[in-house]
């Protein structure tokens, strides 16, 4: 039963890179609604959000 318990915990904590394109997709939707009505978004510097460069 412990295994069982520890495997279904892992699914519930999507990996690094699952995370990483989940971001970026949410930062794309906001932008689009924003644009759509015409409000701006902050946004974080690319050094900050992009960490495939290090």
């Amino acid at each position: 039963m412990a295994q069982t318990a520890k495997n279904g915990e892992s699914l519930l904590m999507p990996s690094p890179k699952a995370l990483e394109k989940a971001l970026v997709q949410s930062a794309q939707n906001a932008q689009r609604l924003a644009k759509a009505f015409g409000v701006k978004v902050p946004m974080a510097s690319s050094k900050t959000v992009s960490r495939k460069a290090s």
